[in-house]
């Protein structure tokens, strides 16, 4: 999977954020507010392939937390991405 080029993360007023549009005429704009962990995932995984693997060895390597928790953590944040048709 990849985050699509069209995604970018925007600072507005201090937070950072990933603006989704919606898909048809009567959908919402979905605003996604990156905390400092998904910022470093998103930053770190932007531009290549990446499978959750990936997600788990970036979260053990840099924070303190076990495998269990990485995969739980890397999982939902994946699933976020793709519940919002950020991957392809």
């Amino acid at each position: 999977m990849k985050i699509l080029p069209k995604y970018k993360v925007r600072n507005v007023a201090g937070e950072d954020i990933v603006m989704v549009q919606g898909r048809n005429p009567g959908d919402m704009t979905t605003v996604i507010a990156l905390n400092e962990t998904s910022l470093y995932l998103w930053n770190s995984l932007c531009g290549r392939e990446f499978g959750q693997e990936d997600v788990v060895v970036l979260l053990t390597e840099r924070y303190d937390v076990d495998e269990a928790t990485a995969v739980r953590d890397a999982s939902e944040w994946v699933a976020t991405l793709q519940k919002h048709n950020i991957l392809g």
